[in-house]
């Protein structure tokens, strides 16, 4: 499973409940799918299953509100 597979399972069996599909491009915080508390398990998770060092606060300022944009940031962060 790629990066982008895991971590959309991830947010709908774990974060965001009552959500069947989720688009790669989908806006998870500016349309409050997922909220600080999410984003705390969520960066939990990459750390984990990706060895990737990331803070909750990477995701805010580097604007990582979709999958895609996630994705590029762990990618820039393990060069």
């Amino acid at each position: 499973m790629d990066k982008r597979e895991a971590i959309k399972d991830f947010l709908l069996k774990n974060i965001i409940k009552g959500k069947k599909d989720l688009s790669y491009d989908e806006s998870l915080i500016n349309s409050g799918l997922i909220d600080s508390f999410g984003i705390l398990e969520l960066t939990f998770f990459i750390n984990r299953t990706f060895g990737i060092k990331v803070e909750d606060y990477e995701i805010l300022d580097a604007e990582a509100d979709t999958i895609n944009k996630m994705v590029a940031l762990l990618e820039e962060k393990s060069n």
